[in-house]
């Protein structure tokens, strides 16, 4: 058995692991979902790795999967808890020495060209095409009670803190229907800064929505290799 703690993205509440959780814990695992502080506009990196500390208190060599935006503080967690892996799912990857904001206006192609300036928690349209597009009917409409908005302002626009990359291992899974971050920029990105090679799921941003038996067949088998 591994315990799984999975870190929702800036869209959506810890309730948009409910259909991943149930394959993982079928499969024998435990899953904790960590509740950010999305209420918490100036909270910076090191606050939400805080965050996921305490949630794992007590807990022993756990997964971290983060998603989308919680990528840029995932490598931080290992400083607050005991982590056997850290997993990007469809998730950025911060670079010492920048911000996201920052990498962005230097290659603004890290991201689609129209999904910046979206806001799908505030639009069931905008939610469907971009982040549940590949979900059934059924799905995609219990999809969208889970939407909600972290303003991770502070975090987005702080310099990195991050000035080691922890050692631990690390995985990265890319979603290759992905409508929001462009999945080839950052397997390059994964490539290169976590010396890592991507796990492609055929999928868009929010696999564990719409893929949550493969993803966790994925996930299940890295427990193995750990």
């Amino acid at each position: 058995m591994s315990v799984y703690c999975l870190v929702h993205g800036s869209t959506q509440s810890p309730r948009g692991w409910e259909l991943l959780v149930s394959q993982l814990r079928a499969r024998g695992h435990e899953c904790i979902c960590v509740d950010l502080p999305t209420d918490e506009p100036d909270a910076s990196a090191t606050r939400y790795a805080e965050v996921v500390g305490a949630a794992l208190a007590g807990v022993n060599k756990a997964t971290v999967v983060a998603h989308s935006a919680s990528g840029f503080f995932l490598p931080l967690v290992p400083d607050y808890a005991s982590v056997d892996r850290l997993v990007y799912l469809a998730a950025v990857i911060p670079q010492p020495g920048e911000s996201l904001l920052s990498q962005f206006r230097r290659d603004p192609q890290m991201f689609r060209a129209d999904w910046p300036g979206k806001d799908p928690t505030k639009d069931a349209s905008l939610a469907i095409h971009y982040l549940f597009h590949d979900c059934t009917s059924e799905v995609a409409q219990w999809a969208l009670s889970t939407l909600r908005l972290m303003n991770a302002r502070g975090g987005m626009a702080e310099e990195c803190p991050l000035r080691k990359w922890p050692d631990v291992a690390s995985t990265y899974i890319s979603c290759t229907h992905d409508r929001t971050i462009d999945p080839a920029w950052w397997e390059k990105a994964a490539r290169e800064r976590l010396r890592t090679e991507p796990i492609q799921i055929r999928a868009g941003h929010a696999p564990h929505v719409s893929q949550p038996v493969e993803l966790a067949a994925i996930l299940d088998s890295l427990a193995v290799i750990q």
